[in-house]
C-alpha cells in the first residue's frame, strides 16, 4: 500500500478513486485506507464485493449483515481516514459529478453455453465442479435482520434483488447531480457491459458474477445528455474501452500475497490515470 500511495502523489492527480475489494473484514479495510489518509486530494471509495463479506455468524445475530457493512460500518471507517463513501451521497468536484456503488450480479453475463446444464438455483448456490463462488456464503444481505426468530432473520434476498436496489439507488443518485454538471463518472465495482466480458474457450460459470446488463443501461441513459465514464473493479485485468458512448476503464491491483517483485513498478501500473 505505501507504493501505491507513493504512485498517487507522483502522479500529480485531481482526485483519487478506490473502486472495492480492499478486505474482507473492517480492520482490514480500515488499515488500507490508512495509507492514504495524509493524500492533500479529494479521496473517494465505494466498497467491493470481498469487502461486504460478514464478519461472523455472530454479527448476524447483532443484525451487523452485509447491508450493515456496505451503509454503515465501511462508511464510517472511511470518513475515519478523509475518504468520501460515494454509495451513501453523490458528489460534484471540480464541475465533474461523482456517484457510486458496489454495483453487484443478475447472472446476466452468464456465459449462455451452460444454460442447457445450469440455471440461477445453480448461480444461487455457488458451488460447481471448477470451485465455489464465496459470496454465497459470505456476502449474506437479510431480508430482516432485527426478527427475533432467527429462521425469519437468516432469509436472504437473492442477487438479482439486491443488484436491483443498489442500481435504483446509483441511478437516483446521478440524477440529483445530473443538473448540477455536464460530465459524470460513475465508480463501481462490478462490470457494467458485456462487451467488457472476456470469454474463455472453455465456458466459465463463475462469467454470471462479472457484473449486470443493467448497470450499462443505467450508465447510457445518462450519456445521452452527459458525458459518462465509469471506473470498475472486480475483475483482476485491465480495461480501458468505450462501449455505447460511456467510456471505461478498470485498473486492478489484484492480490499481492504471492508478488515477489519490484514493487513500486507493479504500483506504477495499476495506479491508472484516467483524464475526463
Amino acid at each position: 500500500m505505501p507504493y501505491l500511495s507513493e504512485r498517487v502523489r507522483d502522479l500529480e492527480a485531481d482526485v483519487f478513486v478506490i473502486a472495492g475489494d480492499l478486505a474482507n473484514d473492517l480492520s482490514g479495510w480500515t488499515r488500507a485506507l490508512e495509507h492514504f489518509h495524509s493524500l492533500a486530494i479529494p479521496k473517494l471509495v465505494i466498497p467491493g464485493n470481498h469487502d461486504v463479506w460478514i464478519e461472523s455468524r455472530r454479527a448476524l445475530q447483532r443484525a451487523q449483515d452485509s447491508r450493515w457493512k456496505y451503509r454503515v460500518a465501511l462508511a464510517e471507517r472511511a470518513a475515519q481516514q478523509g475518504f468520501h463513501y460515494l454509495p451513501n451521497t453523490p458528489v460534484v468536484l471540480n464541475g465533474v459529478g461523482f456517484a457510486g456503488s458496489l454495483g453487484w450480479y443478475d447472472y446476466s453475463f452468464r456465459d449462455r453455453r451452460l444454460d442447457p446444464s445450469l440455471g440461477s438455483k445453480d448461480y444461487e448456490r455457488g458451488a460447481f465442479a471448477s470451485g465455489s463462488w464465496n459470496d454465497a456464503r459470505y456476502a449474506v444481505w437479510l431480508r430482516e435482520p432485527h426478527s427475533p426468530d432467527w429462521k425469519r432473520r437468516m432469509l436472504r434476498f437473492r442477487d438479482e434483488d439486491i443488484c436491483s436496489d443498489l442500481l435504483k439507488e446509483l441511478g437516483h443518485d446521478l440524477d440529483a447531480i445530473a443538473s448540477q454538471v455536464e460530465r459524470m463518472v460513475a465508480i463501481v465495482h462490478t462490470t457494467p457491459f458485456e462487451a467488457c466480458v472476456e470469454r474463455s474457450t472453455i465456458p466459465d460459470p463463475f462469467d454470471a458474477y462479472q457484473g449486470s446488463a443493467r448497470l450499462g443501461e443505467v450508465l447510457t441513459r445518462f450519456e445521452r445528455t452527459h458525458g459518462v465514464a465509469v471506473i470498475c473493479g472486480h475483475i483482476h485485468a485491465s480495461l480501458k474501452l468505450t462501449v455505447g458512448g460511456v467510456r471505461v476503464l478498470r485498473s486492478p491491483v489484484g492480490y499481492l500475497q504471492s508478488f515477489d517483485g519490484d514493487y513500486y513498478a507493479k504500483a506504477r501500473e495499476a495506479v491508472g490515470l484516467f483524464e475526463i
